[in-house]
């Protein structure tokens, strides 16, 4: 459990700050993510760092026992995934993925999810409640 309070602490703090630099510098997203995605070598040596960060979090981390631990080791496993998709998605998809995204808001509501999250490990990790 105390991994899972240190780990809700940092990963609260990241989520604030990534949810709060969304909100403010929402007009600059679209042209970052374009060239994010014309940019293959860049999106493997990030799919790579990525990779390493969720295995790292994915065996740390293998505690299901309640929603902030599950909610920690879920995200192991989502950044694996991210990171293979990163790493093995050709230009054309990725662009289809990324122009879904912001076809139905994604800056607003992704930025309203991940202070959201942030908030609520944060609140774990400090004991707030």
């Amino acid at each position: 459990m105390d991994l899972t309070i240190l780990l809700s602490k940092v990963f609260g703090i990241y989520f604030i700050v990534v949810g709060l630099t969304m909100l403010i510098h929402h007009s600059q997203l679209k042209s970052l993510t374009r060239n994010f995605v014309e940019e293959p070598m860049l999106r493997y040596l990030f799919g790579a760092f990525m990779l390493i960060g969720g295995v790292f979090l994915i065996v740390a981390h293998q505690d299901w026992s309640t929603t902030p631990s599950s909610f920690i080791s879920l995200l192991g496993w989502l950044t694996v995934l991210k990171a293979l998709l990163y790493m093995n998605l050709s230009n054309g998809a990725l662009r289809k993925w990324i122009n879904g995204a912001y076809k139905i808001g994604y800056p607003w509501w992704g930025a309203f999810l991940v202070l959201s999250l942030g908030a609520y490990l944060l609140n774990f990790g400090y004991g707030l409640y």
